[in-house]
């Protein structure tokens, strides 16, 4: 049996690298939260261990309830693997070596973003060769170098080397000033260096979504999602056909092939040896000088991701007629969130899938501050 963790603050962990690491109290309440979505994407014969609960701590997906520490539990899978969860649960599993993989040490190599330059030059070396994909981001070590790459690229994103949905980037326009250098300084003296890539006029964000095992890579399918002020906003629900026909307006299904076929090539010749898990590569469409572009590496998720967990949804709920959308809730306000919920209209299902509504896929409380919904029209908008 597998035991499943939803820890969201795995960005913040892997970033910090400390197994003792303090979670900002905002991340543990979502993740607290929200842990019991899991049961909606994870196998029947399952368990989800909460890690900051201090009661209830172990659910049985199959049971549908709380029960004691499980044991006969043969795999531990969190959202993503950083020294925090691992820490986590050598507590609880005294014979985790046995039962956890080996895996989670190399997690913070793999996943600074120094690795999305590599591949990207991989891209650009075995991709198709009329497919013009942008420059490769730059690694600065100093802030000189950061005011240099801003005098050449005029507008420029910088992303701290560990970080994640939309968080850790800092925006240049022309300049470098004082703030921004003294962040972006901080940020190398925390993490060692700081990325640089231009600044592009983002159409359409999408993913490829894949699974490492034992070794080799498979293709799952993609995600589409939304951003809001550079962060994550929420994902489409719609079955990979219908995404690529979407995406088709932009490029061809035989370079999104390629593409999908080159990155299979990268990963399966430096993650999969020493990684199993999902992962999902961010790419977005650009417009520059009247034309479409494809950049297929803005970053390499080393985790589960909500893509994924929106794919696995679709697959495995959405009724073939619907659409939807699947985003984050908030609400800091005791009982606020349950009484948004409350004026939503309830999920209807159609030969047991989700056909039209709303539906919260973590309990809703009083106390609660965080949940994930999808919505669902029997439509076909997207």
């Amino acid at each position: 049996m597998t035991l499943y963790i939803f820890n969201p603050e795995h960005d913040y962990a892997l970033a910090n690298n400390d197994p003792h690491f303090m979670a900002p109290a905002s991340a543990v309440k979502f993740a607290t939260d929200c842990a019991l979505f899991l049961r909606h994407i994870v196998p029947e014969e399952s368990f989800i261990f909460i890690p900051h609960s201090e009661s209830q701590r172990f659910y049985s997906v199959t049971a549908q309830q709380f029960k004691g520490i499980p044991t006969d539990i043969q795999r531990i899978q969190p959202w993503g693997w950083d020294p925090l969860v691992l820490r986590q649960c050598q507590e609880v599993f005294p014979d985790f070596a046995a039962i956890g993989p080996a895996v989670a040490s190399n997690v913070h190599q793999l996943a600074h973003r120094r690795n999305t330059i590599d591949a990207m030059e991989f891209l650009h070396q075995h991709a198709p060769e009329n497919l013009p994909f942008p420059e490769t981001a730059s690694e600065l070590f100093t802030t000189a170098e950061m005011e240099a790459y801003v005098r050449e690229h005029q507008n420029v994103i910088f992303k701290s080397p560990y970080s994640g949905n939309g968080r850790g980037h800092l925006y240049a326009h022309g300049h470098c000033s004082p703030t921004l250098l003294r962040q972006g300084g901080g940020v190398i003296r925390r993490q060692g260096s700081i990325m640089a890539e231009p600044l592009y006029n983002v159409v359409q964000d999408f993913a490829m979504e894949f699974h490492c095992q034992r070794g080799n890579t498979s293709f799952c399918g993609y995600s589409l999602f939304n951003t809001r002020h550079y962060g994550y906003a929420g994902n489409l629900l719609l079955a990979d056909n219908l995404i690529e026909g979407k995406l088709s307006q932009w490029i061809s299904t035989v370079h999104l092939y390629a593409v999908r076929d080159t990155l299979l090539q990268y990963l399966n010749q430096h993650i999969a040896p020493v990684y199993d898990g999902y992962l999902g590569v961010d790419m977005f469409f650009y417009e520059q000088a009247n034309q479409i572009h494809l950049n297929p590496m803005v970053e390499i998720n080393l985790r589960m991701t909500m893509g994924m967990a929106a794919h696995i949804l679709t697959e495995k709920h959405l009724h073939p007629e619907s659409t939807g959308t699947m985003q984050l809730e908030y609400d800091p306000t005791p009982g606020g969130l349950r009484r948004r919920m409350e004026t939503q209209p309830p999920m209807a299902t159609k030969e047991g899938r989700w056909h039209h509504g709303v539906l919260a896929l973590n309990p809703v409380s009083k106390e609660t501050q965080y949940a994930i919904t999808v919505n669902i029209t029997n439509q076909q908008n997207y």
